[in-house]
C-alpha cells in the first residue's frame, strides 16, 4: 500500500505553503492609506521635491524695472539734457575745432580751462567768468576767420552775452589769448615772443617811450627788446598779457631819478575801455644800458 509523502510539503504540491511556518512571525504591513515612516527600504526612492514656482522671481524683476525706467523717466523731465550726448569740449587741431570747442565748453559748462593760451589777455579771465554763469546755450555767431598771417578770429553768443575770440596756434594745437565783449579783438603786429635786437637808447626816458610805442604798436617782440635782462618774469608775461587785451598808454609826467639811477614815467592808461593810471620804471645804470625794469598798466 502506497503512502502520500511526509513532510511539510506533503499537502502543497511544489510551492511552499504560505502564510507563517513554525518558528517564524508573519511579515507586517502598514495598514492601507496610512503613510509609512521611517528610513526608505533598500529598492526604493524618496519623491522627488516640489519645483518651485519662478511667478514671484518674474514679477520681483519686472516691478524692479519699472521702478528703475520710471526713475530714468522722471530724471530727464527733471533735468534738460539729461538724454543728450555730451559735446566736444577738448578739440584744439583746428581754429575751427576750438572756436566750436569754446561755445561747447560754455554750453556744457566744462572743458574751458584747456581751451586757453598759456599766457593770455587779462580781460580773459573776466570773460571766463562770464562764461562760467552763462545759462544759455552757445553758438559760433561769427564763424572762424583770419585776421593776421597765422592768427584767427570769431565771435561766440550765449544769450545776451557775445564775445569775440582771437585764436593763435601753440605747441598743441590752437588756443585762445584773447576774449572781448561785444567785438573782435585786434590782431597783434606778431605771434613771436622772442625780443627783438636790443635798440640803441639814450637814457631812461628814451627806453620808456621806445616800450611804450611798442605796447601801443601790440608789438611784443620790439616791447620785450628794451626789457633789462634781468626784469622779472612776471613784468615779461604781464607785458605779453597788456598787448593781447589792447592796452593804450599815454605819458602823463616823467620823474627822473639820477642819483637812484631810475626814470619814472607817469601813464595814463586805457585797458578795454577802462581809463586809469599806470606806470613805466627804467634801470639807468644797467650795464647793457637804460632798459625797463617793471610795467603796470593798473598802478601808478
Amino acid at each position: 500500500m502506497n503512502h502520500p509523502p511526509q513532510g511539510p510539503y506533503s499537502q502543497q504540491g511544489p510551492y511552499p505553503p504560505r502564510g507563517p511556518q513554525p518558528g517564524q512571525f508573519p511579515q507586517q504591513y502598514p495598514p492601507q492609506g496610512q503613510p509609512q515612516f521611517g528610513p526608505p527600504q533598500f529598492g526604493q526612492f524618496p519623491p522627488p521635491p516640489k519645483k518651485k514656482s519662478k511667478a514671484g522671481l518674474w514679477i520681483s524683476l519686472g516691478a524692479a524695472v519699472v521702478v528703475l525706467g520710471g526713475a530714468v523717466a522722471f530724471t530727464g523731465w527733471v533735468t534738460p539734457g539729461f538724454f543728450k550726448e555730451k559735446l566736444d569740449t577738448t578739440s584744439q587741431g583746428t581754429p575751427e575745432q576750438v572756436a566750436q570747442s569754446v561755445a561747447n565748453s560754455i554750453t556744457e559748462q566744462t572743458g574751458l580751462d584747456q581751451l586757453w593760451c598759456k599766457i593770455r589777455s587779462k580781460r580773459s579771465y573776466t570773460a571766463d567768468e562770464f562764461f562760467r554763469n552763462a545759462k544759455d546755450e552757445a553758438k559760433i555767431s561769427n564763424p572762424v576767420h583770419p585776421t593776421g598771417q597765422q592768427e584767427r578770429a570769431a565771435t561766440i553768443t550765449a544769450g545776451s552775452l557775445t564775445y569775440g575770440i582771437a585764436i593763435i596756434p601753440d605747441g598743441k594745437g590752437w588756443c585762445v589769448r584773447d576774449a572781448k565783449a561785444d567785438g573782435e579783438p585786434a590782431a597783434l603786429a606778431s605771434l613771436s615772443t622772442d625780443p627783438k635786437p636790443r635798440p640803441q637808447v639814450k637814457d631812461g626816458t628814451d627806453a620808456a617811450t621806445k616800450f611804450i610805442e611798442a605796447v601801443n604798436a601790440r608789438d611784443i617782440p620790439a616791447a620785450l627788446s628794451v626789457m633789462c635782462r634781468d626784469a622779472p618774469d612776471t613784468t615779461r608775461s604781464g607785458t605779453q598779457q597788456w598787448i593781447y587785451g589792447e592796452t593804450k598808454l599815454t605819458p602823463r609826467k616823467t620823474d627822473v631819478l639820477t642819483t637812484a639811477g631810475r626814470t619814472i614815467v607817469h601813464l595814463d592808461t586805457k585797458v578795454d575801455g577802462v581809463t586809469g593810471e599806470g606806470r613805466v620804471e627804467t634801470d639807468d645804470d644797467d650795464p647793457d644800458g637804460a632798459c625797463v625794469t617793471t610795467f603796470d598798466a593798473t598802478s601808478d
